[in-house]
């Protein structure tokens, strides 16, 4: 069992998979938080001199 779940992790379609998966939750997750930053909604400090 554990040798068939090992030649299935080594396939390249299947690493492609994972990989596709990862990058996309931490593009998500860096969008998240980008947007909770509120960067825009706050004034620039200097913009008055």
């Amino acid at each position: 069992m554990k040798n068939n779940f090992l030649d299935f992790l080594k396939k390249p379609i299947t690493m492609f998979v994972i990989k596709a998966i990862v990058f996309f939750a931490i593009f998500i997750v860096l969008l998240y938080i980008y947007g909770y930053n509120g960067v825009g909604s706050a004034k620039f400090i200097y913009n008055e001199f």
